[in-house]
């Protein structure tokens, strides 16, 4: 597998401090693959607000989800088996 193909998901269940679990897991992910600073720090807001959406509407939290594959990115947020919120960016 080439190093920058990879699946990682993480169940959050709906707790008040899931913003800086969110944040540290954003800037963890996207710093491996190579993005700037800025970029982590536009996409980490995007994510931060879909959690907070996704968790007002379902009532166990949410699952956030990162692929990287064919040169690309993939985030979504998931809450109550369907899908909340997704974006998708070339990887650097």
């Amino acid at each position: 597998m080439p190093p920058h193909e990879f699946i990682f998901e993480l169940a959050l269940p709906d707790q008040p401090d899931s913003g800086a679990i969110i944040a540290d897991l954003a800037a963890a992910v996207l710093g491996y693959v190579g993005y700037a600073p800025q970029a982590i720090a536009d996409v980490t807001a995007e994510l931060h607000v879909a959690v907070a959406d996704a968790s007002v509407r379902g009532r166990n939290g949410c699952l956030v989800a990162f692929r990287a594959q064919d040169g690309e990115l993939q985030i979504a947020v998931k809450s109550g088996g369907a899908d909340a919120w997704q974006t998708a960016r070339p990887l650097p």
